[in-house]
């Protein structure tokens, strides 16, 4: 495997398949709360920003590998963060309404949204060593070094079973929120098709790319068969997750979320019986004459004035604990605001030579390699078949002599097909040496025919016909078990 797309995948590859994973359980429980209550209120665009926004990390955690990057920019980050999902939820009306409390649904969002960038970030973090040990490996490949002492020196045996136990544990808020869901949703079947494709996907690839880089430290030879049988496994578990999606019942539940709503049933159906009680006793009142109770009264006006005046407290103490925060960053950094055309310059240089890596690679991966290979094999293969059918149909007329050598060149040009091929300098005794320990049991007719075209070739008269015989009866043998 080539440097570059090692840095490749673990800059910019499998740190996606992370943000798929994130983006998959965010959108689950952001969806799993909106179709439980009304206090949600989003749409495609804050699923879009939200996506973009992971993707985002991935980029600022490899920039900030090459340029040094101020603190402000996170805070400046999530400010325009949350101003485009104010804008394009449709709820935009001046910088001073944005923290008004009708908006909470959308704080929460921007929250929760920052929880799992920096999960994202964390994700490049554990990524970064596994290329850092690739780069130490692939420098240093050639030298003799002493293996124990060059183990002491890389960091991915035990960076390994970290990344696994947090790829792993994203499976536990995948079962809470079907959990919640109570029942089989379209939406959430075919997210949890993707989510676990991905994930197998992402723990096989980096566990080939590890067992490739423990074989360069051992110097041991890359096989193919371990590849071989992880495509077969992917290739199996993708066949077999469609199956369960389209097999499974229409009003499938797990049984623990069966038992809690056959309880909550109960308790609604008792509450029902309650209120049916209550309805009863106010028609038979109002029968006997009796006026119902008067209706509570309604909320004085000083609750709503109450609401209001938290309401404004709180979205004053969140703007100076905003400001406040602002300040305290711009204090810190204020003697590098001199060079931030130096970085506004450095970070675009780092874009453009990020995207020029990423394409160079992309183009310099060939796909359809592994296809054209195996279609290159099994046309050689089928040309080999034709070949070898050729070859054992020769026609065996004309001179004895003739006949003989014929058959001899035959043996030579079957046996080259399968690999073991007559070197030009070797006599014919040795190389029936060389055949002899091959096929033991065909010791007797291979001597034979040596012995018979050695004499034909060096021979100036004919062979007699018993040796042409024998020579067409050893070729049927050999033809049948070679």
């Amino acid at each position: 495997m080539k440097a570059k797309e090692y840095n490749f995948k673990y800059s910019y590859l499998y740190p996606f398949m992370g943000v798929m994973l994130y983006f998959i359980l965010a959108i689950m429980f952001f969806y799993l709360i909106e179709i439980n209550s009304n206090f949600m209120n989003l749409n495609n665009f804050s699923y879009l920003i939200l996506f973009l926004f992971l993707v985002e990390a991935i980029l600022h955690f490899n920039a900030s590998l090459e340029i040094k990057i101020p603190m402000l920019t996170f805070v400046v980050e999530f400010f325009v963060y949350l101003l485009l999902l104010v804008v394009l939820s449709g709820r935009y009306q001046s910088l001073a309404t944005i923290f008004s409390l009708d908006k909470l649904d959308l704080f929460i969002f921007w929250l929760v949204s920052i929880f799992f960038w920096y999960q994202v970030y964390e994700f490049c973090g554990i990524f970064e060593y596994f290329r850092k040990d690739f780069d130490k490996i692939y420098e240093s490949k050639g030298e003799d070094w002493n293996l124990d002492e060059f183990r002491r020196l890389l960091d991915y045996p035990l960076i390994w079973p970290r990344m696994t136990r947090k790829v792993s544990w994203l499976n536990l808020p995948l079962l809470i929120l079907w959990a919640f869901i109570g029942e089989v949703n379209m939406l959430f079947l075919i997210l949890t098709i993707i989510f676990l494709v991905t994930e197998v996907f992402l723990l096989a690839l980096t566990y080939l790319d590890k067992k490739t880089v423990d074989w360069n430290v051992n110097r041991i030879k890359e096989t193919q068969s371990i590849k071989k049988g992880w495509r077969k496994f992917l290739l199996i578990f993708i066949i077999l997750a469609l199956l369960l999606a389209f097999l499974l019942p229409s009003n499938y539940q797990p049984l623990p979320m069966d038992r809690i709503n056959s309880w909550i049933g109960q308790q609604l159906a008792l509450l029902g019986v309650v209120e049916m009680e209550q309805q009863d006793n106010i028609r038979e009142r109002f029968d006997a004459g009796q006026l119902p109770d008067e209706a509570e009264e309604e909320e004085p006006r000083w609750i709503e004035i109450l609401f209001v005046i938290i309401q404004i407290f709180l979205t004053v103490i969140f703007a100076l604990f905003f400001l406040a925060l602002v300040i305290f960053f711009i204090t810190s950094e204020i003697g590098k605001l001199k060079n931030m055309p130096q970085f506004f310059k450095a970070f675009y240089q780092f874009i453009i030579k990020a995207l020029k890596d990423i394409f160079t690679v992309i183009k310099e991966i060939n796909f359809t390699s592994g296809w054209r290979k195996r279609n290159e094999r099994l046309k050689n293969k089928k040309s080999a078949k034709e070949e070898a059918k050729n070859i054992k149909n020769i026609e065996l007329t004309g001179q004895s002599n003739s006949i003989i050598i014929r058959i001899y060149n035959s043996l030579l040009r079957l046996l080259s097909l399968k690999g073991m091929g007559k070197d030009p300098a070797a006599t014919p005794y040795e190389y029936r040496s060389y055949l002899v320990e091959k096929f033991q049991d065909l010791k007797e007719e291979i001597n034979n025919l040596t012995e018979i075209f050695v004499e034909t070739a060096y021979s100036d008269h004919p062979l007699g016909e018993n040796a042409v015989k024998t020579a067409r009866t050893i070729w049927k043998i050999l033809k049948k078990k070679i």
